[in-house]
């Protein structure tokens, strides 16, 4: 219930940056225009309980209006939770789904962004394997190292859901991480910013 109430959330939050986008910009098409390709990894200090492990991901996605990201992500475990359960059985969670991430300000060296990635997934203990969903929400700040190069620095919180597997419950296998994002790609165009800065400026026609 409360993994549900939580995406609910993020997607009223989403819907709401986009109304207010679109309100300002008149149509949706002229703020959202189509502006960059964004690719790269990411890397978790993950907490599992009272212990903590490294995850690695990827991603690829379409960036539109130089702030908002949409696309593809996964999620790997690379080092086991010290667990008293595991005693040198294999463990392993991972999955594959999207990613929506919203840049704020991003014309500046360093902005704030918010990201979620979410998606089905498996949970294998031993023998036995079970089908999940997660969705980890994060924020923090975004670095424009070079233009081809951003660097992300976040936190955010794990959720997994319909774990069943005995011992494994979604509690246990949700938790807190710090991620670092690397990104590689371009972006053209000019930012909203820049429009409206420019339009600010324009000099005015007399009667």
């Amino acid at each position: 219930m409360k993994f549900r109430s939580f995406l609910l959330f993020f997607v009223l939050v989403f819907g709401a940056v986009s109304t207010v986008s679109a309100q300002r910009e008149r149509t949706l098409f002229r703020t959202y225009g189509f502006t960059g390709l964004w690719g790269g990894s990411k890397h978790q200090v993950a907490q599992f309980g009272d212990t903590r492990s490294y995850m690695r991901g990827g991603h690829f996605g379409l960036e539109f209006g130089k702030s908002l990201l949409i696309g593809v992500s996964h999620m790997d475990l690379k080092s086991d939770p010290n667990w008293d359960e595991l005693q040198d059985q294999a463990f392993d969670l991972r999955w594959n789904g999207g990613t929506i991430g919203y840049g704020f300000q991003t014309y500046k060296a360093i902005h704030p962004m918010i990201n979620v990635d979410f998606g089905p997934g498996k949970v294998r203990f031993d023998n036995q394997e079970d089908r999940i969903f997660a969705i980890q929400p994060s924020a923090g700040v975004e670095i424009n190292v070079f233009r081809w190069l951003h660097l992300g620095l976040e936190g955010g919180y794990r959720f997994i859901n319909d774990s069943n597997i005995d011992g494994f419950d979604d509690q246990k296998l949700s938790g807190a991480f710090g991620q670092a994002t690397l990104r590689f790609g371009w972006s053209w165009g000019k930012s909203n910013h820049k429009k409206k800065t420019n339009r600010s400026d324009a000099p005015r026609q007399k009667d």
